[in-house]
């Protein structure tokens, strides 16, 4: 892993903890800048690229922003585990719990995810 390369939860934990640590008013400035200024994005540039080159003004948001700009647009997941949830619950098995529904979809994924 690189040195800018940051893993979504720790990006979010930051922002959590924010409030509580010292730090924040340093975020809360970098932000009141970011919300003041008058920035623009050219048809022909990608934002994920706009916030790798205002990463230097704006650590901290374009951090947060390239973990959100990493979400895959793809519906193919949801439509996988939909379909798959209307197999475990099909007529034979209608008694089952949504606990142990969601479980049975966990360790499907999971092992999948292993592949």
């Amino acid at each position: 892993m690189r040195k800018d390369d940051y893993l979504q939860e720790d990006v979010m934990q930051k922002f959590a903890l924010a409030s509580q640590d010292d730090s924040s008013e340093d975020d809360e400035d970098e932000i009141e800048r970011y919300a003041k200024a008058k920035l623009v994005i050219s048809n022909e540039e990608f934002v994920s690229q706009w916030w790798k080159k205002w990463s230097m003004n704006y650590p901290t948001l374009s951090v947060l922003a390239r973990s959100l700009l990493d979400i895959s647009a793809s519906s193919c997941t949801s439509e996988r585990i939909f379909s798959a949830t209307g197999r475990i619950s099909e007529e034979r098995r209608q008694n089952l719990g949504d606990d142990i529904v969601d479980k049975i979809l966990f360790i499907i994924n999971f092992k999948k995810s292993l592949l």
